[in-house]
């Protein structure tokens, strides 16, 4: 049974709290604060990434879910379970995070079809010596997401920018080592006059290969990171466990100076320990 008293508690700051993000919010809008600076820099640098994945959501409503977000966990905290304030970071840093985590998929994705993508330039070269032509006509049957990539190629070209750029911006947006193997390839056969469709095939074959190593690879690992990943999440559903079973076990930890320097220190030793595993797991060829 929920405490009435902490219910009320929770509402009474989840409203004053609410008050007080209405307030920030429309400190923010004005253009003379500093708060407005740093609204449009988060609401710029999100809207960038989703740009580049060409996802069609918009920066406010993500920024809006995290305010609604941070208002609900500390509320909650103040008045039913302080354990949901540790949920706070989480909330701050989540959309970052999954971005981060859609671009190394689309990543992937990309990494995927660049095998079939580079034969098929080559052929469509052999066909057509403009590189242009040869991109517009194998768009079509391109896998996507990198069917997506090649159509801003082609209309960045059409509006003006030379071949040469156009496969720089696709390298700067994509970040893909073997992408930017595969471009350099073209652009060195274009500028030395080279024999183009003879150099994308060796490049497809390269592809290939460095493929099948980064399956084997990510095979051997595989069991490591499952691994890293149940201890990255088990600290936090071993406290859930404890506080469902006795509600107030971890009071002494949020309740008292000296608990709150113990968790923040325990927090930051476990997000060390989580980015040290990852770091040392994540292996590149």
């Amino acid at each position: 049974m929920i405490d009435p008293t902490a219910l009320l508690k929770w509402i009474a700051v989840s409203g004053l709290l609410a008050s007080l993000c209405g307030i920030t919010y429309l400190l923010a809008r004005r253009r003379d604060t500093w708060l407005h600076q740093l609204y449009q820099r988060y609401l710029s640098e999100l809207e960038r990434r989703m740009r580049m994945m060409f996802l069609d959501a918009r920066p406010e409503w993500i920024l809006l879910g995290q305010a609604v977000a941070l208002v609900l966990l500390i509320g909650i905290g103040a008045g039913v379970a302080k354990i949901a304030l540790l949920l706070i970071p989480l909330v701050i840093v989540g959309p970052s995070w999954e971005l981060e985590r859609q671009r190394k998929q689309r990543v992937i994705k990309i990494e995927q079809s660049l095998d079939g993508f580079v034969v098929a330039l080559a052929n469509a070269l052999r066909a057509s010596p403009s590189a242009g032509r040869a991109l517009a006509m194998i768009q079509p049957v391109t896998a996507p997401p990198l069917n997506q990539e090649i159509d801003l190629v082609l209309r960045e070209m059409h509006v003006g920018s030379t071949l040469d750029q156009a496969l720089a911006n696709l390298s700067a947006r994509v970040r893909s080592f073997q992408l930017d193997a595969a471009m350099t390839g073209l652009l060195i056969g274009r500028q030395t006059g080279g024999d183009v469709p003879a150099i994308l095939d060796s490049a497809a074959s390269t592809l290939r290969e460095m493929m099948r190593l980064r399956g084997v690879l990510r095979t051997k690992t595989a069991e490591g990171r499952a691994q890293a990943n149940v201890l990255a999440v088990f600290p936090a559903g071993l406290i859930l466990v404890f506080e469902f079973a006795q509600p107030g076990y971890f009071a002494p930890l949020t309740e008292s100076f000296t608990g709150a320097v113990i968790m923040v220190v325990a927090l930051l030793m476990w997000g060390a320990s989580v980015a040290m595993s990852r770091k040392i797991l994540s292996v590149e060829l």
